[in-house]
């Protein structure tokens, strides 16, 4: 054999190691396999999960009602999660909630489908704001949408909706919708006096009153009422609450009135309420 077809042989070590060198290689190839098999298997079962989450509760009433566990609220309105959907990486977080009302007698079925209509709007901009930030990948951001059935004097109905932002300062907004269990009407705040009477005079005073009363024996607590003229935050001052300011009436009979974030003080008085005494809006009603 010449030098030159010699100098072709490779020699046992160098075998040797190609052979490692492959097998190494097809046990890659093999765990790649199984990875990607891995990762089918739990698409597919996320996708199940999902499905029965969400899709399920809005084929099937009763599942619906199954998965929620909240009763009937009296004998004329029951409340069911149509929606419940959740998810977490190292940036982004939702955790969402979507009510359902449901009238158990006929009566109030065109208020509550109403309000389940205003309810999926404002959970579907959260949604759809939520996404998108996702999707750009701005910064982090969390939204939360939740709701809970507000304990109520017996002639009303009062579901709350609760949603939260949160992208470095958080945000808190909540929503009341109240309906009159004899007629079944979605109720403003109007509709608890007669007409003409000066209720927004009569409680905002009463409101006015209280933020004095708390700011004196709390030093931690700020409103923005008694602002100097000069003062940059005099624009925002609370003067009276609006038409259509969010409200309920509590277990024991009295108005409640509710502001969000920033209506009437600081970012960081969060979400207030102020109860009305009766005794204040009595000669009105």
């Amino acid at each position: 054999m010449s030098k030159k077809s010699r100098e072709h042989i490779e020699t046992p070590d160098v075998c040797l190691e190609r052979v490692k060198e492959a097998i190494e290689r097809a046990k890659e190839d093999k765990l790649q396999a199984v990875r990607a098999r891995r990762r089918t298997m739990m698409r597919m079962v996320a996708v199940s999960f999902i499905c029965l989450l969400v899709i399920l509760p809005n084929i099937s009433i009763d599942a619906a009602q199954a998965m929620s566990g909240l009763p009937v609220v009296g004998d004329f309105f029951r409340v069911i999660t149509i929606r419940d959907y959740h998810y977490i990486d190292d940036r982004f977080s939702a955790d969402v909630r979507i009510p359902e009302i449901s009238s158990e007698n006929g009566v109030g079925s065109a208020a509550s489908q109403a309000v389940n209509q205003k309810i999926r709007a404002i959970a579907q901009q959260w949604m759809d704001e939520f996404e998108e930030a996702h999707e750009e990948e701005w910064g982090r951001s969390q939204i939360i949408v939740d709701y809970e059935v507000i304990s109520t004097a017996p002639e009303y109905f009062t579901l709350k909706l609760m949603t939260y932002q949160g992208a470095g300062s958080g945000f808190e907004q909540d929503y009341y919708f109240t309906i009159r269990i004899d007629d079944g009407k979605e109720m403003m705040l109007a509709d608890l006096f007669p007409e003409g009477a000066d209720y927004i005079t009569t409680i905002s005073e009463n409101i006015k009153e209280q933020m004095r009363q708390q700011l004196a024996r709390d030093s931690g607590k700020s409103y923005w009422i008694d602002v100097d003229e000069d003062d940059p935050i005099k624009s925002f001052e609370f003067e009276k609450i609006s038409e259509d300011q969010s409200f309920y009436v509590d277990e024991e009979g009295r108005l409640v009135i509710a502001f969000n974030e920033g209506d009437a003080g600081p970012m960081y008085m969060g979400c207030i309420k102020f109860t009305i005494p009766k005794q204040v809006i009595d000669d009105i009603k």
